[in-house]
């Protein structure tokens, strides 16, 4: 089948244990995760009913019915994700309606519409999880997590550090890195869907670790047009984040000028070598993605897990 068919989809995945992950991959790829050890069965596909956001719910049915398989994180979620917005609305969806039983892991696929947006979706995923999360452990129905089930909070000094190498912020993109090289892998993703979803990723981790971004925020100089993320924290300088796969010219200066102004620039390339030189003062970060079968019309790209977890970062001196 043409690659068109199978266009890259945000999602997020709930294992039974109430762990969530997210990534972008064709339908066919994430049935492959919902799949793997699964034994013998069936995939399921359906859309939210009466839920008001175009959110389908992939699973898979195993013909047996082995209950420790029964994912209560996601059935909880299915439930708070159909609730109507006024319980005295007639057209609200039956309350037996909301009740399913999913087993194994489950995939909350996107998807972007002019309605309501891929970054509305998984906020609102990531409210429900944490709803359902919440009430299943007070009710003693989910296990409480155990020290890998969740990572703690990253400690203030670890980024309260803006000089903490060569480079102004270089400990920082290194925290970027980190979380880069564990969290983000695609397949057969169109450019302008990579830089969205790299701007995506970046901009939690950003709002995690205490900035606040904005995307395609202003720059100082008129010139330089927007930066494509521009984050603020009330104890560090700006950081200046642009996100691109080739070598302009003008992101180069654009990066120049930010660091020279005492803002921690940082440059994220996702594809193409590295480049020869990094202007002083910028950080460079680069992801190794790769040209793969065009998606549609467009040219697309694959980055690995293999290839994300070689992700490093450079100085320029």
């Amino acid at each position: 089948m043409h690659e068109s068919a199978h266009p890259a989809r945000h999602y997020l995945l709930v294992t039974p244990d109430g762990e969530l992950t997210c990534g972008v991959a064709p339908l066919r790829e994430i049935r492959r995760r919902l799949e793997e050890g699964a034994g013998i069965g069936e995939a399921g596909f359906e859309y939210l009913p009466g839920a008001g956001y175009p959110i389908a719910v992939y699973h898979f049915v195993p013909y047996d019915r082995d209950a420790r398989r029964v994912n209560t994180t996601a059935d909880s979620m299915y439930w708070e994700l159909t609730a109507p917005t006024d319980p005295r609305d007639a057209t609200a969806l039956d309350p037996d309606l909301r009740k399913i039983r999913l087993r194994g892991p489950v995939a909350f696929v996107t998807r972007d519409t002019e309605a309501v947006s891929t970054d509305a979706q998984q906020h609102r995923l990531r409210l429900a999880h944490h709803q359902a999360v919440t009430r299943l452990r007070s009710k003693g129905w989910l296990p409480a997590p155990g020290p890998r089930a969740v990572q703690p909070a990253p400690q203030p000094d670890a980024r309260l550090q803006p000089v903490d190498g060569q480079v102004p912020g270089e400990g920082i993109a290194e925290s970027l890195a980190v979380d880069l090289r564990e969290h983000v892998h695609f397949r057969s993703l169109p450019a302008d869907r990579v830089r969205e979803y790299l701007s995506r990723v970046v901009g939690q981790w950003a709002t995690r670790n205490g900035w606040q971004p904005e995307r395609e925020a202003p720059a100082e100089r008129p010139e330089d047009g927007e930066h494509d993320l521009l984050c603020r924290h009330p104890a560090l300088p700006d950081l200046v984040i642009e996100i691109e796969r080739g070598n302009r010219r003008a992101t180069v200066d654009k990066l120049a000028r930010a660091a020279a102004s005492g803002h921690i620039a940082i440059w994220l390339r996702w594809a193409g070598p590295a480049p020869r030189t990094i202007p002083a003062g910028v950080l460079l970060i680069h992801l190794d993605a790769v040209p793969a079968a065009r998606n549609g019309d467009r040219r697309a790209y694959t980055l690995t897990k293999q290839a994300a977890a070689a992700a490093a970062v450079t100085t320029g001196l």
